[in-house]
């Protein structure tokens, strides 16, 4: 490794004591969820747009795991009291064979023109929660009697532009800049259940995203660096059911930036860097009563390491490590937010969590030179683990 690539990784390893988010995608679930610098996973679609300007033809498709807190109903042994809880379990989402993302890139003239489109199927967020009605300001206590269960997911047209600076393989610093921008529809599925009442809605709504990617550095041979910065538009929701009746979460805006660090002769080692901002406070009604807390924005960190490992003539395997440090929407367990005149009641270990992620991909090459991958990442030290398998296949 040369001297400024060895530094680079080692002040990386050593400054970054926190990491990130809510992410897509089995690779960077394993990478700590690290991927706004990415260039060459169709995902990119999702998470930066400007990623996808310079990739070949090809599709990715990935299911994933979500941490939700259902109301659990338990008639006691003893006596005709139901007791309730609301503790974290791991699921796959209804219908499961639904995808957390599919997409494709599609290159538009020649093969380096530097443009591409892409369409996806995104659903980052699916949030199962479960509430208390208050009507008494000065209730301390509370019992989850009610559930929410509201998935929330995108469709996005994406295109994407790549400039360069210098010809690929030549050294030197601003080698290139890709920029990207993505239109969606947006769709909410909501649920509420409790013992008096039901009720279910679906809404529409339109937004969009942006990125960039920034060619740092490349000495053409063994180190190079990219800066990734992604911008995700919030999504209001036209509920047909008050949020100030019943509680209900619009989708976040989120700003992300990162960098990804190519490393060793021929790049086989990659770190990833990253930051993610998310506008929780604005999803949700504020508290009916005063003094009550309410959702907070969250900065999230994260660290990311993969390493190619040759098998085969044209099989390689790609171990790979993260962490990254997740913070919850709410500022402490003890007193968790309020929705209108809902109680948000959920068995949490915290309000910080220091998640620990892996995974592994196994990647060939076709007869015809096209890249193939199979992935599997997880994470563990939330309140519930979570996995994600994927398959990126170009064509």
């Amino acid at each position: 490794m040369k001297t400024p690539a060895a530094l680079l990784l080692v002040l990386g390893l050593a400054g970054v004591a926190h990491a990130q988010d809510q992410q897509l995608g089995a690779r960077t679930k394993a990478m700590g969820g690290s991927y706004t610098a990415f260039e060459d996973d169709p995902v990119s679609v999702w998470l930066n747009p400007a990623g996808i300007a310079t990739q070949p033809k090809s599709l990715a498709i990935a299911y994933q795991t979500y941490v939700t807190y259902p109301l659990h109903e338990v008639k006691p042994t003893v006596g005709d009291a139901t007791e309730t809880s609301a503790g974290a379990e791991t699921v796959f989402v209804d219908p499961a064979i639904v995808p957390s993302f599919l997409g494709m890139v599609f290159p538009v003239g020649r093969s380096d023109s530097g443009l591409a489109l892409g369409v996806c199927y995104a659903r980052p967020y699916h949030l199962n929660y479960s509430f208390d009605k208050v009507t008494d300001p000065e209730l301390k206590v509370f019992t989850p009697t009610s559930n929410i269960d509201q998935s929330l997911s995108r469709f996005r047209v994406a295109a994407a532009k790549d400039f360069r600076f210098s010809p690929p393989g030549v050294a030197g610093f601003l080698t290139h800049l890709s920029v990207g921008v993505g239109v969606d529809v947006g769709i909410e599925r909501w649920e509420f259940k409790s013992a008096s009442r039901s009720a279910s809605d679906t809404a529409t709504a339109f937004g969009g995203g942006a990125g960039l990617l920034l060619g740092v550095y490349d000495d053409g041979d063994s180190f190079r660096i990219n800066f990734g910065a992604a911008w995700q538009s919030a999504m209001r929701w036209n509920f047909n059911i008050d949020p100030d009746i019943l509680p209900a979460f619009d989708m976040p805006q989120q700003v992300n930036v990162g960098a990804t660090f190519y490393l060793l002769k021929g790049y086989p080692l990659r770190a990833t860097l990253d930051l993610q901002w998310v506008q929780w406070s604005q999803t949700a009604d504020p508290p009916f009563f005063a003094g009550r807390a309410k959702f907070r924005d969250v900065l999230n960190y994260s660290l990311g390491v993969e390493y190619r490992i040759g098998i085969l003539d044209d099989v390689d395997l790609y171990p790979r490590l993260g962490y990254r440090r997740f913070e919850a929407p709410w500022a402490d367990k003890n007193n968790l937010p309020m929705v209108g005149s809902y109680q948000l009641v959920l068995d949490t270990k915290g309000s910080q969590f220091n998640l620990f992620t892996f995974g592994a991909g196994v990647g060939w090459t076709s007869a015809e030179g096209k890249g193939r991958s199979v992935d599997v990442g997880a994470d563990v030290g939330g309140d519930s683990w979570t996995i994600a398998i994927g398959v990126n296949y170009e064509f």
